[in-house]
């Protein structure tokens, strides 16, 4: 993983880290008492949530998913009404070649930014406590 820090995009992070704080600051802002104990709260939930979606994420870009990817693709383009394929004669190694290369320049912002929320969360959470 320490490889893909240089595939890090930082217009796709400082993306990434807007939509996801914006809920538990809007939390934090509406809350009428105890405002660091419902973002910290809200950042734990949504820092869980980029943690799942992160794992699944990982799966993905390690591949496990591209075999099941390719039969739903050919079993889609035997059900498309328009009658257009657009690639026929894809056999399976080429289409799992052709994952791999899509793959290779991918970073998995969910996990990096779920645990990242996660650590604040903590720090912040021992601050309130203390």
């Amino acid at each position: 993983m320490l490889k893909r820090f240089k595939n890090i995009k930082p217009g796709t992070l400082i993306t990434h880290v807007i939509i996801t704080l914006a809920y538990p600051a809007a939390k934090c802002f509406r809350a009428e008492r105890n405002r660091l104990l419902v973002f910290t709260d809200i950042l734990s939930i949504i820092a869980l949530i980029l943690v799942a979606a992160g794992i699944v994420y990982n799966m993905a870009l390690r591949g496990y998913f591209d075999t099941t990817g390719y039969f739903v693709q050919r079993g889609f383009r035997s059900f498309s009404r328009t009658g257009v394929d657009l690639r026929p004669n894809q056999t399976l190694d080429d289409y799992l070649r052709e994952a791999r290369n899509r793959r290779e320049d991918a970073f998995n912002y969910p996990l990096f930014l779920g645990l990242v929320y996660l650590a604040v969360s903590a720090v912040l959470a021992f601050g309130v406590l203390s």
